[in-house]
């Protein structure tokens, strides 16, 4: 699906992040067979230079009929949902687009002639760190909660590098010439 703001929109600065969202749309792909997980889902971006942006975005398919999969995306029908990262003020912000052309997943085209820019949304906290255990996907604004795995351990405690002969995880202990640990 084709989504093209046009060089009138007034409301956007240059460097500023446009995202395509489906609020609804296929969280992630699943097998044949398998139920798919709905959402608010990024199906497409761009930077705004300035001068009119095309943003392609990547719509669902579901294959299921024939065994394969459902992928991940858009679904047909949905309205196009459109956010800004303004950089120089480091926020997200929800927008009120003005369309003279589509305006749902699957029409031919989007066509945005002017972006409101929203307010700020009320701060969710939570741990935004995707590499710590207890992300939350969430959240967009970091509390300072993040935990972290143990060094050589995966989140669930089991050991992720060679264990030596004393059973330790990431020791460096080995058995010797006449067959003894360490």
């Amino acid at each position: 699906h084709l989504i093209i703001l046009q060089d009138t929109i007034t409301g956007l600065d240059e460097g500023d992040e446009v995202g395509v969202f489906d609020s609804n749309g296929v969280l992630y792909t699943v097998e044949g067979g398998g139920d798919p997980e709905y959402g608010e889902v990024l199906v497409g971006t761009g930077v705004w230079t300035g001068v009119q942006l095309e943003i392609v975005s990547i719509m669902s398919i579901d294959l299921s009929d024939f065994n394969g999969p459902v992928l991940a995306g858009a679904v047909d029908g949905n309205d196009v949902l459109i956010k800004v990262y303004d950089v120089s003020e480091e926020i997200e912000t929800d927008t009120n687009p003005t369309i003279t052309s589509g305006g749902e997943f699957g029409d031919l085209f989007t066509v945005v002639s002017e972006l409101e820019l929203g307010s700020p949304p009320d701060p969710i906290y939570g741990c935004t760190d995707t590499e710590a255990c207890n992300y939350d996907y969430e959240a967009n604004t970091d509390d300072g909660s993040c935990e972290y795995a143990e060094e050589n351990f995966d989140c669930d405690g089991n050991c992720i590098v060679d264990v030596d002969c004393f059973g330790e995880c990431g020791g460096d202990a080995l058995v010797d010439e006449c067959g003894e640990c360490g």
